[in-house]
């Protein structure tokens, strides 16, 4: 059984229109103005953000520099060709890059007759798959008897490289030598 109390003041509740224990009713479109400062807060941040883009990518220059992107570029300056030189002492190495057994020692024929009187040694190269033919050179000064050398063969390309080096001893004097490596291409003059 459930016991009856009398009425009190508790009981009836006042219509004051307020919202929790001491808050008044919130004022109407209050709601869109943290909207629209949300939305341009957004376009401030997205602005800022192309903008430092931009400027690391070098496309905004923040300090006023020379370079513009209407600039016209520097040409670049072209490689003289060096003259082909026949050096009697040059070290010459000719090595075969293929199967065909006599491709090297024909080729350092063809550069013994070009003038070069120095013993030139041959030998297999590492592997017997070489397509394209080349001579190889370590130094620039060593450029005009790769050309000499490459028109003894018939014009194949030269290309400077460290790729055939000969390791000294630390202090000791580098050996420079030239390389040929005889491919596919190359046909021995008749």
């Amino acid at each position: 059984m459930a016991e009856s109390f009398p009425p009190d003041r508790f009981d009836e509740v006042p219509d004051l229109k307020r919202v929790g224990a001491h808050r008044a009713p919130a004022p109407k479109g209050r709601g869109w103005i943290a909207f629209l400062v949300a939305v341009v807060a957004t376009l401030v941040l997205v602005g800022v953000g192309i903008f430092a883009l931009f400027g690391l990518n070098d496309r905004i220059d923040f300090f006023g520099g020379s370079q513009s992107p209407s600039a016209t570029p520097t040409p670049t300056p072209t490689p003289t060709e060096v003259a082909p030189v026949v050096d009697p002492a040059a070290s010459i190495l000719v090595l075969n890059g293929t199967p065909t057994a006599g491709l090297a020692a024909s080729a350092a024929a063809a550069i013994t007759a070009a003038g070069f009187t120095q013993q030139i040694p041959t030998s297999d190269a590492s592997t017997e798959d070489v397509t394209a033919s080349g001579v190889y050179y370590q130094d620039p000064s060593q450029e005009g008897v790769a050309r000499a050398i490459a028109n003894a063969l018939g014009g194949i390309p030269i290309q400077i490289t460290d790729t055939y080096a000969i390791p000294v001893e630390e202090g000791e004097a580098p050996v420079l030598r030239i390389v040929v490596v005889v491919g596919a291409d190359y046909q021995p003059a008749a």
